[in-house]
């Protein structure tokens, strides 16, 4: 809760998330974290964080020669087509094979085993070969 670094909107999303908690358990860091929605995570990509980027945010992608904006758009995608599918919303529109190449450029820029696992373990795209 750095007031510093999180604009007014992350603050108000950290609020939320802590306010969700099982207070039985007690309000941990790791809690408010997994707390948090991927709009929150996308949202750190935006240019508001530039300099957490620069300082931070970018060693989260050693695999990746890119910069803040390379993350921005994809992410932001792939936190409308999540909250498409998380909300069973019509999916016709949507560019269902190109969400799952992002989703494995960046993992790949995260962690290249982790790119060819999931990209192993995918039926996407031939689910989508198959027209259904």
């Amino acid at each position: 809760m750095d007031f510093d670094i999180l604009q007014p909107e992350g603050v108000k999303q950290v609020i939320v998330a802590v306010e969700r908690l099982d207070r039985g358990k007690g309000i941990t860091r790791s809690r408010v974290i997994a707390g948090v929605s991927f709009g929150f995570w996308a949202g750190l990509f935006s240019n508001h964080y530039e300099e957490l980027w620069r300082q931070e945010l970018r060693y989260a992608f050693p695999h990746g020669s890119i910069v803040r904006k390379d993350l921005t758009q994809p992410m932001r995608l792939l936190q409308r087509f999540r909250n498409r599918v998380a909300h069973h919303d019509c999916l016709l529109k949507q560019d269902i094979g190109q969400r799952a190449d992002d989703m494995l450029k960046i993992a790949g820029w995260i962690d290249p085993d982790a790119q060819t696992w999931l990209s192993e373990r995918s039926r996407i795209h031939a689910l989508l070969a198959t027209k259904p």
